[in-house]
């Protein structure tokens, strides 16, 4: 019989698993949700009224909040979770336990995203050195906006990326505490595996920006602890008497919500960014 888990090498959706968005939330939500929010950052903007520098910074921040939630919703983080919860079978090799695997994971996804996040603003700091805050802070604006109404499915942007999944064999081949912290490490720096979220690139570009090694590997390091997320609710769901099967059909129906949640956030940050500019 075919799972989710059997799909988790594709590089795209399949919509009868994972519903299409707009049969999943409807045209008014997905209006309402982003004019509101960005009604929102803008307001924000004027009562806080921080200096560009510093309102860029929360931005990114932000980016970096809604990319450690968005970025749970692919068939890679459901099949970490598979690795994560699932019983380990007669035969295979280890003794760890699902706690046990889960904190290999995050270990692995740490690791590796800390490094990339701070290369990305160590290389950013060196290279839009001489380029003007306030053209960073508005294109930074145009295209967090931009993305997200490509989110709700407002507007088709390109969304370019390395189209591939995590290996599959592995499951197969290797210890599952192995198979957890690899897996972890190859998810850590976002950009080795298909990523859905337009969230990402955001965030890419606001570390770039803002050229600080730290505050990249910190952004980067919540992005990979909060995609840790699926395999924790994932073994809470499992300890109430729940099935993996049950727990992975279940996210694939919350995950469109999410999603507009996304493009209504990036929306919002968008507005917010762009009220630095007066």
């Amino acid at each position: 019989m075919t799972t989710l888990l059997d799909h988790e090498a594709l590089p795209v959706d399949m919509p009868q698993i994972r519903p299409e968005l707009q049969r999943s939330v409807g045209l008014g939500s997905r209006v309402v949700l982003p004019a509101a929010a960005a009604t929102a950052g803008i307001a924000t903007a004027f009562v806080a009224a921080p200096g560009q520098a510093t309102g860029l910074a929360g931005a990114v921040v932000g980016a970096g909040l809604i990319t450690a939630l968005a970025a749970n919703w692919s068939t890679c983080g459901m099949s970490v979770a598979g690795v994560v919860a699932a019983p380990k079978q007669p035969g295979r090799r280890g003794a760890s336990t699902p706690l046990r695997r889960l904190g290999w994971h995050a270990l692995g996804s740490v690791a590796t995203a800390s490094i990339t996040g701070a290369l990305i603003g160590a290389l950013g700091g060196f290279v839009l050195d001489l380029v003007p805050l306030t053209l960073m802070l508005g294109a930074w604006a145009v295209l967090a906006t931009a993305y997200g109404l490509h989110e709700l499915g407002l507007l088709a942007l390109p969304t370019p990326m390395r189209r591939r999944q995590l290996p599959r064999h592995l499951r197969r081949s290797m210890a599952p505490w192995k198979v957890s912290l690899l897996f972890g490490a190859i998810i850590g720096p976002g950009f080795l595996i298909y990523i859905r979220s337009s969230a990402y690139y955001l965030l890419v570009l606001g570390v770039a920006a803002m050229g600080s090694p730290a505050l990249g590997a910190a952004l980067f390091v919540t992005v990979a602890l909060g995609r840790c997320l699926p395999s924790a609710a994932a073994l809470a769901y499992i300890h109430r008497g729940g099935s993996m099967p049950g727990f992975l059909s279940l996210m694939c129906l919350v995950d469109r919500r999410v999603q507009v949640l996304t493009g209504a956030v990036l929306v919002g940050l968008g507005a917010f960014a762009a009220g630095m500019l007066g």
